[in-house]
């Protein structure tokens, strides 16, 4: 399953590097100001391929004119893989 959610991982960055080279003319200090974020985060998403946190992608999102929905449009998990569970842990009792 790692291997499926890193292809996504580069397909939606693919997607928002396409849109920002287009608004923004690779300009990564513009944009990074624009989304509200350190320019730092911006290279290390576009140049070291770095996955992005939710927080971040909505301001991409904001920042690009688009909605979430729409960069993670037909992006999704096959439905032969195996997702994982988690174990329910039982909350320790106080005193």
């Amino acid at each position: 399953m790692e291997k499926e959610l890193n292809e996504i991982k580069k397909q939606l960055t693919a997607r928002i590097h396409l849109v920002f080279q287009k608004d923004f003319n690779g300009n990564k200090t513009l944009f990074a100001r624009t989304v509200g974020c350190d320019e730092k985060a911006i290279r290390l998403l576009f140049d070291f391929g770095q996955g992005m946190s939710l927080n971040l992608l909505l301001k991409i999102s904001r920042a690009l004119g688009k909605t979430p929905s729409e960069l993670l449009d037909g992006l999704a998990l096959p439905q032969d893989i195996e997702v994982p569970q988690t174990e329910k842990r039982k909350p320790k009792k106080k005193g």
